[in-house]
């Protein structure tokens, strides 16, 4: 049976490159408008594959679309999220592989059925499939992917997203959940904004250092905040007072700083500003319940799954990147820049 959320993904193809507002507003009728400009081809050169099936660098795109829609970010920002959109592609293709082996992926008759329902959708309009893939930066292999991706992940959540597991992993991460505040500070190292991946790299590669000096005592972390962090709270040796796990720092910064216990300091954590380095100054404990947080428990634990089975799959898996676009260093945090277009 097709669940809710696989109809709701064809929906929402359909409805992606043609939106309509509620009310149509008049057209001058002694003018017609322009033609509209071809949409511009889908870029099927390979950023990865997964045990011979390609990741192309379209479907990395239109994650990154999904991620920052309209916008126009810096190189090293763009860089970075790109590495975190095929990684992301990655992980998917390995679960995949794993629900397909345990007979909880889509059937390609369900998949079938959903490209059958799209392309009904787009007869009244007189649109072929192909016009709308194009449109929307996708070719038909990879649409049919989103699709048994969607049916075979909603599956997979409806046995295991149960009361007894959100509970037990509320009791195993409690301080993620009941409401705990973490006094932090922290180091913000940014790279060259036109430097791209390589600039990444190389900051993150200056985080590695002065860590280094700090667990060995070189420096205070204080010292090296006021002499070292762009962060508006470096001249404070950079303390930024106490934080809840999902407000107000981004999530790798925060999923950082409540692994630690008081005074230590996290390896080098990358987001979207830069380069951090966190230490935990004090923690403040909570005293919610499981019930109260069961939104935020299903969320974390649709993101454990996701990562468990991913890294489950991995040792057995082929991953080869081909360098057309930014990826992690498999197993680290470091970013590889892409080569240029000019490399054969």
């Amino acid at each position: 049976m097709l669940g809710c959320s696989a109809l709701m993904l064809v929906a929402c193809l359909y409805a992606q490159a043609e939106p309509q507002p509620a009310t149509p507003a008049p057209r001058p009728a002694e003018k017609a408008p322009p033609p509209a400009s071809s949409p511009a081809p889908v870029d099927a050169r390979p950023a990865a594959t997964v045990d011979g099936a390609a990741i192309s660098l379209a479907e990395v795109n239109r994650e990154v679309q999904r991620v920052l829609p309209g916008e126009s970010p810096a190189a090293a920002t763009l860089a970075l999220v790109q590495a975190q959109a095929l990684a992301q592609l990655i992980d998917r293709r390995l679960i995949l592989r794993n629900l397909s082996r345990t007979k909880v992926a889509a059937e390609p008759r369900e998949v079938d059925v959903m490209v059958e329902r799209l392309v009904k959708q787009l007869e009244p309009r007189k649109i072929t499939l192909a016009e709308h893939l194009q449109r929307l930066g996708v070719d038909e292999a990879g649409l049919r992917h989103q699709i048994a991706w969607q049916i075979s992940w909603g599956r997979y959540l409806e046995r295991y997203l149960s009361d007894e597991n959100l509970e037990r992993y509320f009791k195993q991460h409690a301080r993620e959940f009941d409401g705990t505040q973490i006094r932090v500070a922290h180091i913000l190292l940014k790279p060259d904004p036109a430097g791209g991946a390589a600039a990444f790299a190389e900051t993150y590669r200056r985080a590695e250092e002065l860590r280094a000096a700090l667990i060995a005592g070189q420096t205070t972390f204080v010292a090296a905040a006021q002499a070292h962090s762009a962060a508006p709270t470096g001249k404070q040796g950079g303390d930024i007072g106490f934080i809840g796990r999902r407000e107000p720092m981004p999530e790798s910064f925060s999923r950082a700083a409540f692994a630690l216990e008081p005074d230590q300091i996290s390896p080098p954590v990358a987001s979207v500003f830069g380069v951090h380095l966190i230490r935990c100054l004090e923690i403040k404990p909570g005293q919610g319940t499981w019930q109260q947080a069961r939104g935020e428990l299903e969320t974390a634990v649709t993101q454990y799954l996701f990562r468990w089975l991913a890294d489950k799959e991995r040792p057995a898996a082929k991953i080869e990147f081909s360098g057309w676009c930014p990826h992690f260093r498999p197993g680290t945090d470091q970013l590889v820049p892409a080569r240029s277009t000019a490399d054969p």
